[in-house]
């Protein structure tokens, strides 16, 4: 009777709803949460660098660090770099959309892998472990760079590391002005 005259039935059905859709959202926003941070990251980063060399001359260049984030253990396979190869124009990138389905942002990029330049010192350490928190870094000297560069069509240079499962990041583009190494 009391519920009746005063509707307090809806009442106590909206605030269930209520509860129910918070427990909903709640348990959702966890889920994905847990999804996201089970994935391993990996963040690259390319930094104008200066290193000792073995007779303990200082020689610039450019630092890869290759960063672990995330809460689990990554395994990198290769490091490489790119550079601007040659212009690209917009029915280029629309031909390689449809060609390939996926993003032309690297349409006229060349890529070079680091071993490729073991012979002038270059070693990237793979295939190589980043435990959580860590990082792995590479050093490249000028004259290698100097040498990358040589066939580019701008001062450019990205950082690409590859993991264990073939997934691929990128540096965001880092322009290059070494300074010359005093000998």
């Amino acid at each position: 009777m009391l519920a009746r005259r005063y509707n307090l039935h809806c009442v106590w059905v909206k605030l269930t709803d209520v509860l129910a859709a918070y427990g909903a959202l709640l348990s959702t926003a966890v889920f994905f949460w847990n999804a996201q941070r089970a994935r391993p990251k990996v963040r690259v980063v390319l930094t104008l660098a200066i290193q000792k060399n073995d007779e303990g001359v200082y020689q610039s260049g450019v630092g890869i660090s290759v960063q672990n984030p995330s809460a689990y253990a990554v395994h990198i396979t290769a490091i490489s770099f790119l550079y601007p190869w040659r212009p690209v124009s917009l029915l280029d990138r629309a031909k390689h959309v449809l060609k390939y389905r996926t993003s032309p942002m690297r349409v006229g990029y060349c890529h070079t892998a680091l071993s490729n330049y073991e012979e002038y010192g270059v070693s990237d350490r793979c295939p190589a472990s980043i435990e959580p928190g860590h990082s792995h870094y590479v050093f490249v000297e000028e004259s290698v760079i100097e040498s990358i560069l040589e066939d580019a069509t701008s001062r450019f240079l990205i950082a690409e590391v590859q993991d264990a499962l073939w997934r691929r990041k990128y540096s965001k583009r880092f322009k290059v002005s070494v300074p010359k190494s005093k000998n």
